[in-house]
């Protein structure tokens, strides 16, 4: 567990945020995997809950992880809430992960796409608690899951974000 605790911590940890200020493809792609990801992860639990939950508490597990955030954004204001929240939910993951308790092929890592898309320079917002927002556009997330269970899987290598990028300018 702690070999997988320890990479995720040092990967959110050089994360640049909000570096982005041109309008990238990939962007919209990252941030759809996610939602689509996520929407089947809940299903497969029978969970009714938002994009942003928690996937310990989805387990049944105690994790208490807090700490680690708070102690590797010691910034104020940087990331903001929600990117602070995702990035507890990915350490989340990553331990549940590491002790079993999730096993890697039965479901895809749902918070690599965001984990990519921090890491490409965004940042995201919630807007009126019915959008998410990521500057060049927002996603709504009423109804989400059954929306974005709906989509098919978006191929989330780095050659094929570039490419796409590339292709869309």
């Amino acid at each position: 567990m702690i070999d997988f605790l320890e990479k995720a911590i040092t990967r959110i940890s050089k994360i640049a945020w909000g570096t982005s200020e041109t309008k990238k493809k990939s962007s919209e792609l990252l941030i759809a995997e996610y939602l689509r990801r996520s929407s089947l992860f809940l299903e497969g639990y029978s969970i009714e809950s938002g994009p942003f939950f928690s996937p310990a508490k989805v387990l049944g597990s105690n994790l208490d992880l807090e700490d680690i955030i708070t102690s590797i954004f010691s910034e104020s204001g940087k990331p903001n809430l929600l990117c602070k929240t995702i990035c507890l939910r990915y350490l989340e993951w990553v331990s549940l992960v590491g002790e079993g308790k999730i096993i890697n092929g039965e479901y895809q890592d749902i918070y690599e796409p965001l984990i990519k898309y921090f890491e490409r320079g965004g940042t995201l917002r919630l807007d009126q608690g019915i959008y998410l927002d990521y500057g060049f556009g927002a996603f709504p997330i009423d109804n989400w899951r059954k929306r974005y269970s709906k989509l098919h899987a978006i191929d989330i290598s780095d050659e094929n974000l570039d490419n796409v990028d590339i292709e869309s300018n």
